[in-house]
């Protein structure tokens, strides 16, 4: 489906029809519809890429850190050149490699550490040579839809889970009090049917903590 028929269905089940004031305007169902899609990828883990600007960063020789894509959600499996590299939290590290950030000798890099800087990963050893960081990545939508009027302007998981984006844009509409579209328990019902397609929503700090590869406990922290 592309952005204006997820709106016009949208219109469709919400009656929100009214050409000269809809109760929501096409450009506040585009940002739903986008609010959807990455709800969708978070709740679902949709979208997994090997290829492409997320997944291939460059780094020099000697360099300590390397800097990742803000819309990936979590490493799945990394390559340093053609090697494989584990994945550790700070934590961790510290444990087993005490005083590793200060090593000042240089090889293969082994692992990336997690944990001491938002969307930073650190080197261990610190490599040798320049080369290319490979990821396999869980990732948010890498564009936001923008416009009705791109026939390319669509949602990039799996066709057929682009009518439940709906559902999230009808429970954010019956979920604004100060219009006449109101409706808290349509809101619920609009809610649950998403919940039913992409599974209930974890927290941010849980979301974190899978990110930065579980750290020492035993499970998720919230």
């Amino acid at each position: 489906m592309k952005l204006k028929e997820l709106i016009a269905l949208y219109r469709a089940q919400s009656l929100d029809t009214d050409d000269q004031q809809p109760f929501c305007d096409d450009a506040l169902l585009t940002q739903y519809a986008n609010e959807a899609q990455d709800e969708a990828c978070r709740r679902g883990q949709l979208l997994v890429r090997s290829s492409g600007e997320l997944c291939t960063v460059a780094y020099e020789a000697g360099a300590e850190t390397v800097a990742i894509s803000s819309r990936i959600v979590q490493i799945k499996r990394a390559f340093a050149g053609t090697m494989p590299v584990g994945m550790m939290d700070v934590e961790r590290m510290d444990a087993m490699h005490p005083g590793w950030q200060f090593e000042g000798h240089q090889g293969q890099p082994t692992v990336l550490v997690t944990g001491l800087a938002t969307d930073t990963l650190y080197f261990w050893p610190k490599p040798s040579e320049a080369g290319t960081l490979r990821l396999t990545v869980q990732h948010l939508p890498v564009k936001p839809m923008r416009s009705t009027s791109c026939d390319k302007d669509s949602p990039e998981i799996r066709p057929e889970l682009h009518p439940a984006l709906v559902d999230w844009m009808l429970y954010r509409a019956y979920g604004r009090d100060d219009t006449d579209l109101y409706n808290d328990a349509k809101a619920r019902l609009a809610l649950g049917r998403f919940e039913a397609e992409f599974g209930r929503k974890a927290s941010g700090r849980n979301e974190q903590w899978m990110r930065q590869g579980g750290g020492m406990m035993p499970g998720p922290i919230a």
